[in-house]
């Protein structure tokens, strides 16, 4: 298993007179990039899981008509060794003039880790009363226990993640239009070995006081 990654694209000749739209497909996954004209060169992020060798083909679309097909490009045979490559895609046919130059990389698996949230202290509310706290990590919300200044609440959440992640604190202000949960802090959470505490300090709106201490561990998934 590996991980293609697309990084950056550069414009040196168009397909299309005007503007290039452009889309690749890789391992049966089709992904649009952005719209490109010549000279122009853009950031890209996407990544690919893969095994053993797949094309990485780029097509300009020319939308669905019958009667004018996407234009087909170039490709490149991508293997699953670690390399940094520049590839140059040249067109011919309808996309006779084409001519692109795509940044990728090919990385092994990430690494998986658990991160342990092992406990909380209050420095300080973002409340006049009791502050109701939750956690954003990795795509899950998680309930914290309801604190007060002084407080200091054992914990014993877990999430698996791999990569960087960023874990954020909130005070929930409830299910309202007019009152938005506030919005504490956050930290970058990476699969490195870890025993720490965090301080999350708000710098401003409406949880402009509140200031917690969160003690978290981190290790390689088992």
């Amino acid at each position: 298993m590996a991980i293609l990654r697309l990084h950056a694209i550069t414009c040196l000749g168009q397909a299309e007179t005007f503007t290039d739209e452009l889309y690749v497909t890789f391992n049966g996954t089709k992904r649009s990039l952005p719209n490109m004209t010549r000279g122009e060169t853009k950031p890209l992020n996407d990544e690919f899981s893969f095994e053993g060798e797949r094309q990485l083909s780029l097509f300009e679309n020319d939308g669905d008509h019958w009667y004018d097909r996407d234009d087909f490009i170039g490709r490149h045979t991508i293997g699953d060794s670690p390399a940094d490559r520049t590839l140059e895609f040249t067109g011919s046919g309808n996309a006779l003039g084409a001519r692109y130059t795509l940044s990728v990389s090919v990385d092994p698996p990430p690494q998986s880790a658990v991160l342990r949230l092992r406990s909380i202290t209050c420095n300080q509310q973002a409340e006049t009363f009791t502050d109701e706290l939750y956690v954003t990590f990795n795509g899950t919300k998680r309930s914290l226990p309801n604190m007060t200044q002084g407080q200091t609440r054992d914990l014993d959440d877990e999430f698996l993640f791999s990569g960087a992640r960023e874990l954020s604190l909130f005070e929930n202000d409830g299910d309202h239009w007019y009152d938005r949960d506030d919005f504490i802090a956050k930290h970058t959470i990476t699969t490195t070995p870890a025993e720490t505490t965090l301080d999350f300090i708000a710098s401003g709106g409406n949880a402009r006081n509140a200031n917690y201490s969160l003690s978290l561990s981190v290790t390689p998934r088992p």
